[in-house]
């Protein structure tokens, strides 16, 4: 499985990494909070046979820098579209898990026309949307990264990432209803994620299918990537057909 490492340098200086595979449409992967295109690592051959696979590091994420202070997925979606003009992609799939699945949002409703289908997978618009033990967890993990960013650099440049977890991400209902893209809310049924929020994206969403997946939690696609790649590629692969 060949790959090529690039780069494409956005209007404020920051460098976003991202690996290139396989052929066909385009698919962008995009991971969440604190992680990188690392992440997808099991799905990479899979999609690759059907898609050019686009894995991103997302600004200040795996091996992207980030020149700014306060981060937001509205800048993150400009960084995508500085990737699709440098490849020469007017039109591409999303899919995201997490942040990634709620940076895909951001985008198909900023760019519509540059979207054609979305996966969600574990994605929030809201921070009550998230269970409660998991989003106390998060401020704990902020207490220790500010007391570290004093003496550590990399802790320092975490925080901007860290606090996209305490804020809405800035759709409302007539946002999402506004949606055009062919969409899969897909999640595990022990995600983080409350599923009465996913339900809610899926409704919402206009053209928007729902899939609860029994067994799984937020790490739905690296634990069990067999059935997360072919509930994806089915979705995937039929909407394009269709």
């Amino acid at each position: 499985m060949k790959v090529k490492n690039k780069t494409v340098v956005v209007a404020d200086g920051s460098e976003i990494y991202y690996e290139k595979y396989g052929s066909g449409s385009a698919l962008f992967l995009l991971h969440g909070n604190g992680g990188s295109g690392k992440y997808f690592s099991k799905q990479l051959e899979n999609f690759s046979q059907y898609f050019t696979v686009f894995v991103v590091d997302s600004r200040g994420h795996g091996r992207s820098t980030n020149t700014k202070k306060v981060t937001s997925f509205q800048l993150m979606a400009d960084d995508l579209l500085a990737i699709m003009k440098q490849e020469k992609i007017e039109k591409a799939d999303l899919l995201g898990f997490s942040d990634g699945a709620n940076l895909a949002m951001v985008f198909a409703h900023l760019y519509p026309d540059h979207c054609d289908h979305l996966v969600l997978n574990a994605g929030n618009t809201l921070v009550s949307g998230v269970r409660l033990i998991p989003h106390l967890a998060s401020y704990l993990q902020y207490a220790i990264v500010w007391l570290g960013s004093f003496f550590d650099k990399g802790m320092r440049n975490f925080l901007p990432i860290l606090k996209l977890l305490f804020h809405d991400v800035g759709l409302n209902s007539q946002d999402l209803a506004e949606i055009t893209a062919p969409t899969l809310v897909i999640v595990g049924k022990h995600d983080v994620i409350k599923t009465s929020h996913s339900m809610y994206l899926a409704r919402t969403i206009p053209n928007a299918s729902f899939a609860l997946v029994k067994g799984q939690g937020h790490m739905f696609a690296r634990r069990n990537p067999k059935r997360f790649n072919e509930e994806v590629l089915r979705f995937l692969l039929e909407s394009t057909r269709s």
